[in-house]
């Protein structure tokens, strides 16, 4: 692969962690979402899902933004071309999810073979180009019909879910050996929690309400037991029908940070903000119990979450193939105001920061060595990794010299060897994301991308942090 920039970049970059060896069939990969990339919303018969409405309908990420072209990744004649720019890059593995408004239009009904047919055409493509595939089955795009009947808030969801797992296995488990369940409930419930405020006149709250609290803890909680038991419902599913392969959720786990003068109150808010953030979800899927101190919290405060006797155990005997970790960043958590649980995240002042907060390539080997030493060292995909910076992608004479998002990612391949080196099991790391793409609610504000896209030619031109990557993979393998 060409190198367009100044070899000075390089020097060195590729010299950490040298005396480690990755294992032989490590997936070096990227990622990207349906709906953040894929355009082409009328075409072949898909169903609205609930973004179609939030940006189209009812314009909450801004006038004109919407989801309708995107990169125009469905598009077979510029997909093909885009594989081919990912080939360059060398990675083995690209994470994709699949539409679930494509597959079944109104979320329960027939199957769109034009669809499936797509899809299957896609993961043939990658394959014939040297590249795997790990799918994601469901990175948000609820099936309007299904969100207007409560979406993961209800309990019917589960069954819902379960359906569409099931057509996805029929499908696709005879070209697919790894599967994604479901992406990030966490932020995905704080989204919704966010377009409710917006389409309340509420716009004066621009951070995503990621962490639970007291006012969104019991629609937060209720979803996210939901969601745990429809991929434990989906995983049973797959065993039943005696498909191979492994099958996992992606997690956006975060540390828990507190200042360094840091009151008694911010440290007990701390403390809650990490159970329901990230031992809820691994509490419960490898050690079959949801967290004490939250449950203890939810019942001071008289809320139903809806949680009945068995679920945690039904969700730890799915007993999952890996576990998907989506790290960015951690959360710096304070006492807001008033009694009770109130927490604030903030970022320290003089703290490095992304577009998705501190960047503390420390805190992800915190994070894997937490999951060894507690959770029982499980198989670990790193299923999103990556970082945009105000202002630093700019395409200047033909080229994108996006450094910081290049260090940002060389630092936590080194940090995620780190942990590897000390005994965690890691089988793969996916940037995210691929492309720049639709940032949702920001719409094309923020770019994430390896691969700059020019909103109005879409034409695409390969970044610094791509050569770098490109770098890191040829010397590990």
């Amino acid at each position: 692969m060409e190198n367009q920039f100044n070899t000075n970049i390089y020097q060195n970059r590729c010299s950490t962690n040298s005396n480690f060896k990755i294992k032989k069939g490590f997936l070096w990969g990227a990622a990207s979402a349906a709906y953040q990339v894929e355009g082409c919303v009328n075409e072949e018969g898909r169903g609205k899902s609930i973004w179609d409405y939030y940006l189209n309908e009812k314009q909450l990420g801004g006038l004109g933004v919407t989801g309708d072209v995107s990169i125009n990744f469905y598009d077979r004649n510029q997909y093909l071309e885009d594989i081919q720019l990912l080939k360059k890059v060398k990675i083995n593995c690209y994470r994709f999810s699949i539409s679930w408004p494509r597959i079944i239009p109104d979320g329960l009904g027939p199957v769109n073979m034009k669809a499936v047919e797509h899809y299957r055409r896609f993961i043939a493509d990658l394959k014939a180009a040297g590249i795997s595939s790990l799918v994601t089955l469901y990175h948000w795009d609820m099936p309007l019909a299904l969100a207007n009947k409560g979406g993961w808030e209800n309990r019917d969801s589960i069954d819902w879910f379960n359906y569409y797992a099931q057509i996805i296995f029929t499908h696709f488990s005879d070209l697919i050996q790894d599967f994604v369940l479901i992406n990030e409930p966490s932020v995905e419930v704080a989204q919704n929690i966010l377009a409710k405020r917006y389409l309340a006149g509420n716009f004066d709250n621009t951070a995503l309400p990621v962490i639970a609290t007291s006012e969104t803890m019991e629609v937060s909680l209720k979803s996210y037991n939901h969601i745990l038991l429809a991929a434990a419902k989906a995983k049973e599913s797959f065993r039943a029908g005696g498909y191979k392969g492994r099958l996992g959720m992606a997690l956006p786990l975060s540390p828990i940070l507190t200042d360094t003068n840091a009151s008694a109150a911010d440290k007990a808010d701390a403390k809650i903000a990490d159970g329901v953030l990230n031992r809820w979800f691994l509490d419960a899927i490898y050690k079959g119990q949801y967290p004490e101190d939250i449950l203890s919290l939810v019942k001071s405060m008289n809320i139903d979450i809806g949680v009945q006797a068995e679920d945690a155990k039904t969700i730890q005997n799915a007993q999952f193939e890996f576990l998907g970790i989506n790290f960015y960043a951690p959360n710096y958590v304070r006492h807001g105001k008033g009694p009770g649980y109130n927490p604030e995240t903030f970022i320290p002042v003089g703290q490095d920061a992304a577009f998705n907060g501190p960047v503390r390539p420390d805190q992800l080997t915190a994070l894997l060595d937490r999951i060894r030493t507690e959770y029982g060292n499980p198989t670990v995909l790193i299923t999103e990794n990556g970082a945009g910076f105000p202002g630093e992608d700019q395409l200047i004479n033909g080229k994108v010299e996006d450094t910081k998002r290049s260090n940002y990612i060389q630092l936590h391949i080194e940090a995620m060897i780190l942990s590897m080196q000390r005994g965690s099991n890691i089988d793969g790391y996916m940037v995210w994301s691929s492309h720049d793409n639709l940032e949702w609610f920001s719409g094309y504000k923020s770019r994430f991308g390896m691969i700059y896209v020019d909103w109005q030619t879409q034409k695409r031109t390969i970044k610094q942090s791509a050569y770098l990557y490109s770098n890191i993979i040829k010397e590990k393998r």
